[in-house]
């Protein structure tokens, strides 16, 4: 195939937001780089999937918010016991690959990317029984790669970072594993943070912490507010933002504390977060994922506070040895690192640099090659 792929199919399903966000990013690449191409975006998991859909996302949100503990043991079930991990992903991987053949005989895809683990486990089944012609590439939006994200009948797997290249290949040898760009949306670029700062209505001289963590407000959100807002030492120079996302009840208890909103601004559900990251000094976040790259992408320094059971913490550690962020276990870590992150310029610039250069790299470019691989 020269040129454009034909048809496209850009897979996610909406458990959080981070893989949702991840496949709308690289369909709006796409069109742009292959403006001949018919590119079509799903978010579901195919056949009978919407209370499926239902399911996965009610029951993520619930066991992360009130038992996350529970999300961290089956995470290292899966990572410490391969056989234990192979026979789950067989299971998943059979339903997912029935439901989705229904889709990929209707489309006749050239080209199927899925940024959702399970659909490609899916896209691997359909592939090992002759059922999926088109190239299959899965996009791992997390810098942790567990079990589920990698397969080796899925043609390409793209990670973030090379160790999650060196952890996706011990986990499926033989998988063509890459280190691609992260898929963000060509919004989240280095910008001008004080112009930003002052169309938000942001203090232009304080030293601006967004506090985040993913959609659903991750953590205990509200003791790591009180941890950032310690590290001003009482000088009022520290100003946090909370993305409190489709957390409600999270934003009315910030609220609710009546401090100043040059001390404490909340925020709901928005589609400015790419403004929001330029405008920070720093981004913390308790989740880590999309966000987490977003504001890499940006240019934005990165500190992760007591991050989610996990991919949460695979994914805070491999980045922080990865010299891209700085790890607080405990909230007096997160008020050590404000204070001296607020005081070291030195130190903040040059996790600025790293940032850059992480998000420096060309998802284009790399779309470009995949097209040409195709040929």
């Amino acid at each position: 195939m020269d040129g454009d792929p034909g048809r496209v199919l850009v897979l996610s399903a909406p458990v959080g937001e981070g893989h949702v966000a991840a496949a709308r990013a690289l369909a709006t690449r796409m069109r742009a780089l292959w403006p001949q191409a018919e590119v079509r975006e799903v978010e579901g998991t195919g056949r009978g999937g919407p209370r499926r859909d239902r399911f996965l996302r009610s029951s993520y949100a619930v066991t992360m918010r009130l038992a996350p503990g529970l999300y961290g043991l089956g995470y290292d079930l899966l990572v410490r016991h391969p056989r234990f991990a192979e026979l789950c992903k067989a299971v998943a991987a059979a339903r997912l690959g029935r439901a989705l053949a229904p889709l990929v005989e209707a489309e006749h895809p050239d080209l199927v990317v899925s940024t959702y683990p399970m659909i490609s486990g899916g896209l691997a089944w359909l592939r090992r029984r002759g059922r999926m012609a088109a190239r299959t590439v899965a996009v791992v939006t997390d810098v942790a790669v567990h079990p589920f994200w990698v397969w080796r009948d899925v043609d390409e797997t793209w990670t973030l970072l090379p160790a999650s290249r060196t952890q996706a290949s011990g986990i499926a040898p033989g998988a063509d594993v890459r280190v691609a760009p992260p898929a963000v949306d060509p919004r989240f670029r280095p910008g001008d943070r004080a112009g930003t700062r002052e169309a938000l209505g942001l203090r232009r001289d304080a030293f601006v912490v967004l506090v985040t963590g993913g959609s659903l407000a991750f953590g205990s959100l509200g003791s790591v507010v009180d941890a950032v807002l310690a590290g001003d030492d009482g000088a009022g120079q520290v100003q946090a933002v909370v993305l409190c996302g489709r957390n409600t009840r999270l934003k009315a208890r910030l609220d609710a504390r009546g401090l100043p909103a040059e001390r404490l601004t909340t925020v709901g559900w928005t589609g400015r977060v790419p403004d929001l990251l330029t405008a920070a000094d720093l981004v913390l976040t308790t989740a880590g994922g999309m966000i987490a790259t977003e504001a890499l992408a940006v240019g934005t320094p990165v500190l992760f506070a007591a991050p989610i059971p996990g991919h949460g913490r695979a994914g805070a550690q491999m980045t922080a040895d990865a010299g891209l962020a700085l790890v607080c276990p405990r909230p007096a870590d997160v008020t050590g690192a404000v204070r001296r992150l607020r005081a070291d310029e030195a130190e903040r610039e040059r996790l600025a640099r790293h940032a850059a250069e992480f998000g420096r790299a060309d998802l284009d470019t790399e779309l470009a090659a995949l097209a040409a691989r195709m040929g």
